[in-house]
């Protein structure tokens, strides 16, 4: 196999030229930035308050929903197949 040299002298020279040219870096970064006005703050509070206070939890569930939390997020949580199984094939009408 033959390869032919470059014989366009231009080709050559901006490759050279682009080889030599330093590269560009942006030194100032621009972030994006959010406001949020007073009346959605407000309204994003009124809308928490009221989700707390409609749900409604005995001491007990949040007990028991706080270790599962806990757990899922130590990766210790574990999920019975076997009830999950039941659990679907008890939905399905006319099962058992």
């Amino acid at each position: 196999m033959k390869i032919n040299p470059i014989t366009n002298p231009n080709v050559l020279m901006s490759y050279q030229t682009a080889k030599l040219a330093p590269e560009k870096t942006n030194v100032m970064s621009k972030r994006d930035e959010v406001t949020f006005s007073d009346e959605a703050l407000s309204f994003s509070k009124a809308m928490a308050d009221a989700k707390d206070k409609l749900e409604v939890r005995t001491p007990e569930e949040r007990a028991r929903i706080a270790d599962i939390t806990t757990a899922v997020r130590q990766g210790t949580y574990r999920i019975d197949s076997d009830k999950v199984a039941e659990k679907i094939l008890e939905s399905i009408p006319g099962w058992k």
